[in-house]
């Protein structure tokens, strides 16, 4: 055997058995796009990582992971999620932190830690990425240490703190007026020192809901605007179904529903309250992916939807539209080494995904494992919309035109047709008629349950000809001398030509008796338009009203006619259809608004309609298929 081909089979080898070797992510209803994992150092339970936010550059429309690492901090360019790289990076005051916590305001970055020793605040300028970040303060003028942090509008919220003289507080409000330097407007323990821990808190315009551990979750108001800032008791919930230590929680965006997780002890399962009243709480379910895993942090994205970060368990989507009904709908495990779609829960129950952020225009996912590192994920469940259309080509006026809807990650339609009938519809494939012929708009506005829309615009040309007609009447009642033509325009040349009941096949015909004669015009998309000329005895209104405001569709129409009347103020109006030999075949009265005329009993062809409105006439046409 040649030394080339041995070589060609050890490599094979080597391959699968690299392959064989790599970790398996059980999943459903995601992709995995892009990991990366630059951290080195590990913490005492032999993890890398812990909390994690994410910012939007939007003057460079990119996307940065941002990763609370054992050592410090990393800003991840996963503009490109396929592919994501390390922008910038920078050391905390301890190199094996088990907490690290992360969130942005502005092109700010603000990081905190709750290990003990030298650790201290941090704060960053992001505005230079992805070049690098800028450190504007890290010290303990404000706190040493502190648990937890969130953002609400232009102030800075920081739970579980601990100064530098080693004395703690319980939850501190900062105004972020000047970004690169927070100012203390109150703290909790001010006006309610019977809470002796804030874990994490979520404020929502100045409604803070606070998890403070084995005390239970309350509700309280920020009342900024006073003269002396303050804290104001909402409302408790201290006693509930899976109850523990009251770890964290997420509000939709209607303000109804609250997701809530307990951590301590583990496998507690998360619960939705209804919280439409903050006065009335009540917890309507609670839910978990296996009966031992531990729900972390949950990231409500939508009204309907709340990413829940569950340890060994990875990443969990739910739909939560129903507060009552909690359904898991995809997940992606980012710890392969444990837990139930592994089928093994020895080890630490706190090991695995601490945090995701799924907050990116891309709706592209970033979760961090502690041992596995940086994820960027994809669902089709949470994408944004994509309108998509096309229009079929050769409509005719007054035929019905039904656009081809292929847009994707889409649930609600909302479709707007400038001129046509019906003016707007939520269809997914709604049909729509033009009477007239000529250029007009659709625009289809799509949406989803992530509450994004997006807007495709197009223009359709509705085939058919304009017709213009004069003629000259005969010189008496059976003098065959009368002559007619029409003058065309619009639709698609060329144009074909036909009278009836007689006229021959051109644009203008002679030699014609008295009476009412149709001129049929088709152009080259076979779209038809017909006029009636009437000699010596023309309806005398017929060449002097404008009938524009006369609304006749469908037309051409087969089964039934519906005329919009509601221009005319009158009560008493009489429609006639007449054909063209010029008898009625059709004589109704009716009311001002919509009137629908059965014509499937009439003859295929020409039709003049007559209306009678306050002792005046007016006359409009259509064509019976």
């Amino acid at each position: 055997m040649k030394k080339s081909t041995v070589f060609v089979i050890l490599l094979f080898l080597f391959i699968r058995l690299i392959q064989a070797q790599a970790p398996v992510y059980a999943s459903n209803n995601f992709t995995l796009v892009g990991l990366i994992s630059p951290e080195t150092f590990t913490n005492s339970y032999g993890d890398k990582y812990s909390g994690c936010w994410g910012w939007y550059q939007a003057n460079k429309n990119k996307e940065y992971a941002i990763a609370g690492s054992a050592s410090g901090t990393y800003w991840v360019d996963v503009t490109n999620p396929a592919t994501p790289t390390v922008s910038a990076y920078k050391a905390g005051k301890i190199t094996t932190t088990v907490w690290r916590e992360i969130k942005t305001y502005q092109n700010y970055c603000y990081v905190i830690s709750d290990d003990g020793g030298p650790n201290s605040f941090q704060i960053f300028d992001m505005q230079y990425l992805p070049d690098s970040v800028s450190k504007v303060y890290d010290g303990v003028n404000y706190f040493r240490r502190g648990h937890t942090l969130w953002v609400d509008g232009n102030k800075l919220y920081v739970a579980g703190i601990t100064y530098s003289n080693n004395t703690t507080g319980t939850m501190n409000v900062y105004s972020l007026a000047t970004p690169s330097a927070p100012v203390l407007m109150r703290a909790l323990k001010n006006d309610h020192p019977f809470i002796t821990y804030v874990h994490d808190m979520l404020p929502v315009d100045d409604t803070v809901y606070a998890s403070c551990g084995n005390q239970g979750l309350y509700i309280f108001k920020f009342n900024s605007s006073a003269p002396t800032p303050s804290f104001t008791l909402l409302n408790s919930l201290t006693s509930y179904p899976s109850s523990g230590f009251n770890h964290s929680t997420q509000l939709t965006p209607n303000k109804k529903t609250l997701i809530m997780t307990d951590e301590v002890p583990p496998k507690l399962a998360f619960k939705v309250i209804s919280v439409s009243n903050n006065t009335n709480l009540a917890v309507m379910a609670t839910a978990k992916q296996f009966s031992n895993t531990t729900p972390h942090n949950p990231f409500v994205a939508s009204n309907s939807l709340c990413f829940m970060s569950s340890y060994r368990d990875g990443l969990q989507l739910y739909n939560i539209s129903s507060a009552a009904s909690p359904s898991l709908i995809g997940f992606f495990d980012t710890f392969y080494q444990g837990g139930g779609n592994n089928n093994n829960w020895s080890g630490d129950d706190y090991s695995g995904q601490w945090g995701c952020y799924p907050y990116f225009p891309s709706k592209n996912v970033f979760a961090l494992d502690q041992r596995n590192g940086i994820f960027m994920l994809k669902s089709h469940l949470y994408q944004n919309p994509v309108p998509n259309f096309s229009i079929p080509t050769g409509t005719c006026a007054g035929a019905a035109l039904t656009p081809v809807n292929s847009s994707t990650s889409s649930t609600t339609y909302t479709w707007n047709f400038s001129g046509g009938n019906p003016a707007t519809s939520t269809l997914s494939a709604p049909t729509v008629s033009y009477s007239s012929p000529g250029v007009y708009t659709i625009t289809l506005m799509a949406g989803n349950n992530t509450t994004t829309t997006a807007i495709q615009t197009k223009t359709v040309f509705i085939s058919g000809a304009s017709i213009i007609s004069s003629f000259t009447n005969a010189t008496c009642g059976s003098c065959p001398d009368g002559s007619a033509s029409v003058s065309v325009s619009g639709g698609l040349a060329p144009y074909t030509y036909s009278w009836a009941p007689t006229g021959g096949t051109s644009a203008s015909a002679s030699g014609l008796l008295p009476g009412c004669y149709t001129i049929s015009v088709k152009d080259a998309n076979n779209c038809t338009s017909s006029v009636q000329i009437c000699l010596n005895n023309t309806p005398t209104n017929l060449s002097k009203q404008n009938l524009q405001d006369i609304q006749v569709f469908p037309n051409p129409a087969s089964i039934e006619l519906f005329l919009n009347l509601s221009t005319f103020n009158a009560t008493d109006i009489t429609v006639k259809l007449i054909n063209t030999l010029g008898k009625t075949v059709s004589s109704i009265k009716v009311n001002n608004g919509a009137t629908k005329i059965p014509v499937s009993n009439l003859a295929s062809g020409f039709y003049v309609i007559h209306i009678q409105a306050n002792n005046n006439n007016f006359y409009t046409n259509f064509i019976k298929n």
